[in-house]
């Protein structure tokens, strides 16, 4: 076993990257710790960032786990989780730990070994969420599984001459977008624009932008992260309020799964519908008549002080 002060192995999945997880730890003024079993195809790690007693996988982002090639070895991962918690345990103002699952969907192989490892260790379940995704295939497969009303509105645009796309698009004018959404619901952004400008130039293939756009007016859109190559997260999305009766999202998630159809990307992942645990009803039928299929997504918390 090492502990290695600092980040860990580079990573496909771009939460547990080492590239990302340094770019993030030095914007938010985190300290990295990894802990590292094995050797070759068959080590593991497991990265903590951490603040003023606080630490959590991923840094930041949707999910963290474990980095693995391959199929891991569950005794590696047991032996990462045992290494943490004693870690964490004996280290000097250490409040809390976090470790953020992926969500059942994105079929993560070290994720059930992981999560045994955090419940015999001591850490408490501390949210059980519902994730939501669509399984990519052509757009036709999409508007087939479209709720009746949300076909409607998907053809009303068309005809209206919207268009969704990555094509024309500056990325802040779709940031500020989706901000006025969600001010207007009561959301504040996770991101503030220079932030996510910085991730966005520092990795280009990775964050993304889309639009849905008519007569040179951009009216709804979203952020999206490759997390790996085949699969696509929507890390926020939104129309303009005064467009909302017309549904442009639905045109957006529409020009996301061509996006992702063409690219080979197999899952659309649309994000949690809960906070803290509380299901958000209406959002889940919003996404349920988009034809997305629910997941779970947990969190796992370990109390210190």
């Amino acid at each position: 076993m090492q502990i290695i002060e600092g980040n860990g192995p580079a990573s496909e999945t771009f939460f547990l990257d080492g590239a990302f997880n340094t770019f993030q730890a030095k914007a938010q003024g985190k300290r990295l710790i990894t802990f590292l079993a094995g050797e070759g195809q068959r080590a593991v790690a497991l990265t903590l960032g951490g603040a003023k007693g606080r630490w959590s996988c991923p840094v930041t982002g949707a999910f963290g786990g474990v980095v693995t090639e391959g199929h891991p070895p569950a005794a590696a991962v047991f032996s990462v989780v045992d290494a943490a918690t004693s870690w964490l345990r004996g280290e000097p103002e250490t409040i809390s730990a976090s470790i953020r699952l992926p969500p059942d969907c994105f079929r993560e192989p070290g994720s059930a070994a992981l999560e045994n490892a955090l419940h015999r260790a001591g850490w408490r379940l501390d949210q059980a969420d519902i994730n939501h995704h669509l399984v990519v295939g052509p757009s036709a497969r999409f508007l087939a599984e479209l709720a009746e009303t949300k076909r409607k509105e998907l053809r009303r645009l068309k005809r209206s001459g919207a268009t969704a796309g990555e094509a024309g698009l500056e990325a802040s004018r779709i940031y500020d977008i989706i901000a006025k959404n969600r001010r207007s619901m009561g959301y504040p952004m996770t991101m503030a624009w220079p932030q996510l400008e910085a991730l966005a130039a520092a990795f280009p293939d990775r964050v993304r932008f889309f639009g849905v756009i008519r007569g040179g007016t951009i009216f709804a859109g979203a952020i999206c992260l490759r997390v790996t190559a085949n699969y696509l997260y929507v890390f926020c999305w939104g129309e303009r309020p005064e467009f909302r009766k017309e549904s442009p999202v639905t045109l957006l998630a529409d020009g996301l799964v061509a996006y992702a159809h063409a690219r080979g990307i197999a899952v659309l992942d649309i994000g949690v519908s809960t906070e803290h645990s509380v299901p958000n009803v209406g959002l889940i039928a919003f996404k349920e008549h988009l034809g997305c299929l629910a997941s779970g997504r947990r969190i796992y918390t370990l109390d210190i002080s």
